[in-house]
């Protein structure tokens, strides 16, 4: 049944059990969580973090001082094997609709729990049998996710990029995209989830994006993320998704919100379906 099958994609994204995670808080406010059976390792002696009235705090008296005590704690969790490798991409560590408190490498977001925030892309064409999407297939080398299938473009935004700025460096990285064209996109609205992977929580919001392409335009793949890329007719992205095809489960999301809004959904799904499922993407499943 395609209802049942899309509402699986999107549950997928909403797996994160928040009894078995222990906020960590800066000056008081909470920033992230930490799974309760990585705990001691953050408590291990060197650490920045305190135990205060019982809860987990960072230490630190500004940015700065924060952000070098906690890149000093995930270089030891790398050395020791506990995370991978830092990437030298700096994300912000805030509370809901907050400055910054401090930076941390992407590499460790999820391990701790931090909000991140990135861009997706639907980059679609008009034909004379109707739209049709462009669809990505990740590299297999890729350390998550490899070979499966992904949007025309996405990327997580780093510290001090705009969703837009990060919209623009990304097309051109994944995809070749001139600038010119890139700017074209137009923001459709914002997803969010909290995913339990593992040990580690993701709470993510994807801002999304419509782009309208010339029929001339092909994406090519440039920084080697991206295996090959596909322009699909709506009904065979549909199929895809109901099928057994496998999608970066964020990416299968925004596509999902994607075929809704066109109405690609109405022949395949009823009225009292197609709004389950976008009341699923906001996360309510009652």
């Amino acid at each position: 049944m395609v209802l049942a099958a899309l509402l699986h994609r999107v549950r997928a994204c909403h797996t994160a059990d928040a009894s078995a995670f222990e906020p960590w808080r800066v000056d008081g406010v909470m920033v992230g969580r930490v799974h309760r059976a990585r705990v001691p390792l953050v408590e291990a002696r060197p650490t920045p973090f305190d135990r205060r009235d019982g809860r987990l705090e960072l230490a630190g008296a500004d940015f700065a001082a924060r952000s070098a005590a906690l890149a000093g704690l995930v270089a030891r969790l790398a050395a020791a094997g506990h995370l991978a490798a830092p990437l030298g991409e700096a994300y912000g560590v805030a509370a809901p609709g907050e400055a910054p408190r401090l930076q941390v490498d992407r590499c460790a977001v999820a391990w701790l729990g931090v909000a991140a925030r990135g861009v997706h892309l639907n980059g679609f064409v008009r034909a004379a049998d109707g739209l049709r999407l462009w669809i990505a297939r990740r590299a297999r080398g890729k350390r998550t996710f490899p070979g499966h299938l992904d949007n025309l473009v996405a990327g997580g935004s780093s510290l001090g990029y705009s969703d837009e700025a990060t919209l623009r460096k990304e097309c051109h990285e994944e995809a070749g995209m001139p600038g010119e064209l890139a700017a074209r996109a137009v923001a459709v609205g914002e997803l969010r989830y909290d995913q339990q992977d593992g040990q580690s929580w993701k709470a993510d919001t994807l801002a999304c994006f419509d782009l309208e392409l010339p029929a001339d335009f092909t994406p090519q793949p440039v920084d080697g993320e991206v295996e090959s890329f596909a322009l699909l007719p709506l009904p065979a992205v549909l199929a895809s998704l109901a099928g057994p095809d496998a999608w970066k489960p964020n990416c299968a999301l925004v596509v999902i919100d994607f075929l809704l809004r066109y109405g690609a959904l109405a022949a395949a799904v009823d009225a009292a379906g197609r709004a389950q499922l976008r009341r699923a993407l906001g996360g309510d499943f009652g």
